[in-house]
């Protein structure tokens, strides 16, 4: 972290900046590199969106240790790690995060995670083990290219993995009774069998054979022609009601066979199953676009027909509008259904949307099931622009119908996350962690319930306390300071940021300076940061009638989780050069909200818009953005 004494300026906000290039910067903020290259990029305390590397694999194996830790491991890994080449340790995204490792190919790695293992590793005594021959055997009688297995003491909550080149290992177990989830692939048959074994082991144990000859199919039925996207499967054996227990799965996409060994045995007092979620889309040629997001789940037992069978009409319906943003583009659209008990890991293809477009998408209605909705802009570019476009949905009803719509507002700063699941709030405090975090959403959107997260764009944020850096980032909006760099006081925090990106030709540049107060309480706080909401009435494509009077709503919004604020002033001003020159708007306002009306002057092509804003709190902001929208 840098220390205090960084110069900025008196006012942050009026200082006339130069934008910089856009350059190769560190790796994005939760994403970690594996060793074999594949890029795990993860959101704060949450799911993942996995991107395979050049030589990785579109399918990765998964699993939870009992302490919570995630294991991702790409298919094409599992030789070299049953031949010793890797650990599975350093595939523990949650582990290398703690350790502030962001590339696992780093050398040292390995014996970093293996001292931090070490370290939380029992002491004392162990028991006296024996042998356990383990096969497995491919429905056709020969071995596997490989097996992942994990188990768990029934008793004690001991849990074990190991990963067998082939179907074949001995086994070191002590005596007792085990639960175990194996799986095995074919590599060039793109196929997985997964089941669950329970296992009593005496001093003299029987072999244990794990035999595809009884795998059945596993996914789901539909009322259309579909071609899979994304899928995840876990099988798992859990304390009723929790997620403490074994378990492993598949996380990928496109065509997979997946099978299933239905279970024989009683589960005794414990939630033995499996569940699936899987994404499809309606083949290329269908004349209306359609998509399938699912989730299906067994907990007494893997059935002999593990096949769900699904209807349009027992599912949730949300016609998806997708704009553009001034430039025809494609949006590359991911989903995540949060279970309240059972997690899954990450964020699952849904494929890609032309924008504009529009998209019929049926998703599993149930109480426990919450869908977080994300659109990729920039997915793959070089220079690692891209962005996040967030909805969510919630908890759905059988037989309800939505109309949701994409990129529909103004370009302007933001503080909201439109409810997207696990991520932390834009200004946070954070006591755990000991860090200030900032986080503000430079090119956000003004349509209701969506937000954006942009990525690596070029730019500056400094905090500073009576006219001193505390810290700064050469990127808009992001900074992580120490908190002991920052206590109890006041404080301002000025960000800018540019984007000149492909998909868009909007909010090239914006800026936001905020004024706050904040001091070490031993909880973590969101702080009472906000902005002032914009949005604009008839933006299509991220273009405006130019001809049309347009009514325009303002709303002095705090960041959600904060306490909110009451808003005593508020400016509201125009450009139509790009911000060399600026015009008042009257405001009609009371309390939090306000209205204006614009009338554009003749050969405008862009709006530009600059707020400020102050609360009772005597919070302050101060922000505008360049090109917010299209005039046609």
């Amino acid at each position: 972290m840098a220390a205090v004494g960084l110069a900025v300026a008196a006012n942050p906000v009026q200082a006339e900046t130069t934008a910089p290039e856009a350059g190769t910067g560190p790796p994005e903020a939760g994403a970690i590199i594996l060793p074999t290259g594949d890029e795990i990029r993860l959101t704060a305390d949450g799911p993942f969106i996995a991107e395979p590397g050049a030589a990785g694999d579109a399918a990765f194996h998964t699993s939870r240790e009992p302490d919570g830790d995630r294991l991702v491991v790409p298919v094409a890994a599992v030789p070299a790690l049953a031949a010793g080449e890797f650990s599975l340790a350093q595939f523990n995204i949650d582990a290398l995060t703690r350790l502030g490792v962001t590339d696992a190919r780093e050398p040292g790695t390995a014996a970093l995670l293996e001292a931090a293992e070490a370290e939380v590793s029992p002491q004392g005594g162990e028991p006296a083990l024996v042998a356990v021959d383990f096969t497995a055997l491919w429905p056709d009688g020969s071995a596997p290219d490989a097996t992942f297995l994990r188990w768990i003491d029934v008793d004690t909550g001991e849990y074990m993995s190991e990963i067998v080149d082939g179907g074949s290992a001995t086994l070191e177990l002590a005596p007792g009774h085990y639960q175990m989830v194996p799986s095995m692939d074919r590599y060039e048959e793109t196929a997985t069998i997964a089941g669950v074994l329970d296992l009593h082991v005496d001093a003299d144990p029987e072999p244990v054979v794990f035999d595809g000859a009884a795998a059945v199919p596993a996914g789901f039925a539909l009322d259309r022609e579909t071609e899979p996207q994304g899928f995840e499967y876990t099988a798992f054996s859990y304390l009723p009601g929790t997620q403490d227990g074994v378990q492993g799965g598949m996380f990928g996409g496109g065509e997979w066979d997946l099978q299933v060994v239905p279970t024989d045995f009683d589960p005794e007092g414990r939630e033995v199953g499996m569940e699936l979620r899987q994404e499809f889309t309606s083949p290329a040629d269908a004349p209306e676009p359609y998509s399938y997001s699912l989730y299906g789940s067994h907990d007494e037992g893997i059935p002999a027909d593990a096949v769900f069978r699904v209807r349009d009409e027992e599912l949730a319906r949300l016609d998806m509008d997708y704009d553009s943003m001034g430039v025809d583009a494609e949006m590359y659209r991911v989903n995540l259904a949060v279970h309240d008990v059972r997690t899954m890991s990450g964020y699952l293809d849904s494929g890609p949307v032309a924008l504009p477009s529009e998209r019929t998408e049926f998703y599993t209605a149930d109480p426990h099931l919450s869908w977080s909705h994300v659109g990729v802009m920039g997915l793959g570019a070089e220079d690692g622009l891209s962005a996040d476009v967030m909805h969510r949905s919630g908890a759905l009803e059988p037989g309800s119908v939505t109309e949701i719509g994409w990129n529909q507002g103004p370009v302007t700063v933001g503080v909201d996350l439109a409810g997207a699941a696990y991520y932390l709030p834009r200004f946070y405090r954070w006591e755990d962690a000991e860090l200030l975090l900032t986080n503000p959403s430079m090119h956000s959107s003004g349509s209701p319930d969506e937000a954006v997260n942009d990525y690596d764009l070029p730019g500056q944020t400094v905090l500073a306390q009576d006219g001193l850096g505390v810290n700064k980032s050469e990127y808009g909006g992001t900074l992580a300071t120490e908190l002991a760099l920052v206590p109890a006081g006041r404080y301002t925090l000025y960000s800018e940021s540019y984007r000149d990106v492909p998909w868009t030709d909007l909010g090239t540049a914006s800026t936001a300076e905020w004024s706050f107060d904040t001091a070490p309480s031993g909880d973590d706080v969101a702080l009472p940061v906000s902005v002032v909401d914009f949005d604009a009435e008839g933006i299509e494509n991220g273009y405006a009638d130019a001809d049309a009077v347009q009514e325009v709503e303002l709303d002095y919004a705090t960041q959600p989780g904060a306490e909110q604020q009451v808003c005593t002033a508020m400016t509201f001003e125009v450009s139509y050069d790009d911000g060399a020159t600026w015009t008042p708007v009257a405001i009609d306002r009371d309390g939090n909200h306000a209205t204006a009306e614009l009338v554009h002057p003749a050969g405008a092509e862009f709006v530009s818009v600059r707020f400020t804003a102050a609360d009772e709190a005597g919070g302050t902001v101060a922000h505008s953005t360049i090109r917010s929208y299209g005039l046609r």
